[in-house]
């Protein structure tokens, strides 16, 4: 009799437990996640809301681009703490949960004069990899998914122009797969 009651009450406590995690997994799913990452903020358009700093291995992986080998006089005066705080970054889960990509926004000199350089960089265990790049004013995730993650479309402005890139995940990083601009007046 004893056997039987404690082999229910573990059953019973192990459905609450279930439940509890599955109730705790959906009430993280509830909070959204921010898709626009622009370099002005405005009404409709949020920047990064909160930003963190960077962990030490995504600075380095950041140190490690052509944009920054392209910019080393620049950056080398400025030493590790100078260069960390040239970057605004969220944490944002393109996939699962589980995995952790951080949405990096540069500031000059680690950055066009025009727009920003943006990043999406993922945390791959436990070394990070830069899995989109942009030169623009800003980027949001769309909707609709290539290989489980979000297409992408940035926009940069030059003038009275409109530059649009769509953006694809191809299993490893985000390829270009189409452009178009338009005049705006």
């Amino acid at each position: 009799m004893k056997k039987t009651r404690r082999t229910v009450c573990v059953a019973v406590c192990a459905l609450a437990a279930a439940g509890i995690a599955t109730a705790q997994t959906k009430a993280k799913k509830l909070v959204a996640e921010p898709t626009a990452f622009y370099e002005d903020c405005g009404e409709v358009v949020e920047c990064l809301q909160d930003p963190i700093t960077l962990p030490a291995n995504v600075l380095d992986a950041l140190w490690a681009t052509d944009e920054a080998k392209s910019m080393r006089g620049e950056l080398r005066s400025l030493g590790r703490d100078g260069f960390s705080r040239l970057f605004k970054a969220v944490v944002i889960h393109l996939g699962s949960s589980k995995e952790t990509d951080y949405v990096v926004l540069s500031e000059f000199p680690m950055g066009g004069v025009d727009a920003p350089w943006f990043w999406i960089v993922r945390m791959d265990q436990i070394q990070p990899k830069i899995i989109f790049f942009s030169f623009a004013n800003g980027f949001e995730l769309l909707k609709a998914k290539t290989n489980g993650y979000p297409n992408i479309r940035s926009l940069a402005f030059a003038g009275d122009v409109q530059y649009t890139n769509v953006y694809h995940y191809d299993g490893q990083r985000y390829v270009l797969v189409r452009k178009y601009q338009k005049e705006m007046k």
